[in-house]
């Protein structure tokens, strides 16, 4: 007998509505973004889940909010001056809790923007995974040009031992990364590099010209860093910090000479 009564409070549960909405039409770069929201009906150790997609429809951040008894649910987002959040235009907030329907929203992000009050939700985007974000980054003095998508980079750091450079990256779906790497930086006289995600070796297009390599590395979903081996990395010391360690040693070596002192070990 109660069969049709649980499974009908199943296909509510699955059906049930949400909705969700920012606070302002528009926010100036840096500004975080407030969220509200609603959800039909709690679900005990569930929270809504946001995703953030920039003007290229490039996943950019990720992030959770409690949902109250009564099914509402509000919190911030916080953004940055540049980085990720440098693309100025319309952003899209996707929402998903338990078994409702996403629900999304947009806002007007970048520059000085004055704020409006917003009484409209969006329409679903199509989301392109596919699509290039162009950034930059300094390593010592040099500036590291590429393009990444699924994920975001963490740090790049040398590793001097291995003659190879160190990407630590978080991800957010597959994706590519596409870098220009000075040769003052790293460079082979292998004519080939050795690239390796997560400590494996992976297939990869290198290209030169007189100054420069270009890379492009596909990588998966979880993966966490992509290390890029040859044969020179930029130097540990720089130009002065080599002065001055030859300057030291020729210090030593003089006082030593003076002193004319014999160690022997102690027996």
């Amino acid at each position: 007998m109660l069969f049709p009564f649980l499974g009908y409070e199943a296909f509510a549960q699955e059906n049930q509505a949400m909705t969700i909405t920012t606070l302002k039409e528009s926010y100036a770069a840096g500004e975080p973004i407030e969220v509200t929201g609603l959800v039909e009906s709690k679900v005990t150790d569930f929270k809504v889940t946001l995703r953030v997609f920039n003007p290229v429809n490039n996943l950019i951040t990720i992030d959770e909010l409690e949902v109250d008894n009564d099914g509402t649910f509000s919190g911030q987002i916080p953004t940055s001056i540049g980085g990720l959040w440098g693309k100025d235009g319309t952003y899209t907030i996707i929402a998903n809790y338990y078994a409702s329907q996403p629900a999304t929203t947009q806002f007007q992000y970048g520059g000085i923007i004055s704020a409006g009050v917003k009484d409209t939700i969006s329409e679903v985007p199509i989301i392109k995974e596919d699509d290039d974000y162009s950034q930059s980054l300094m390593l010592e003095d040099y500036e590291l040009d590429y393009e990444l998508t699924g994920a975001k980079i963490i740090r790049i750091t040398p590793d001097f031992e291995m003659k190879s450079l160190i990407i630590e990256i978080e991800t957010y779906s597959d994706g590519d990364l596409r870098i220009t790497l000075p040769k003052d930086v790293i460079d082979t006289d292998e004519e080939r590099f050795f690239v390796l995600v997560d400590g494996v070796e992976t297939n990869h297009d290198a290209e030169s010209n007189s100054e420069n390599w270009s890379f492009v590395i596909p990588f998966s979903y979880g993966s966490e860093e992509i290390e890029i081996i040859g044969t020179y990395v930029i130097p540990e010391f720089g130009t002065v910090a080599i002065l001055v360690l030859i300057a030291a040693i020729g210090t030593i070596i003089v006082i030593s000479s003076k002193n004319k002192q014999i160690f022997y070990p102690k027996i």
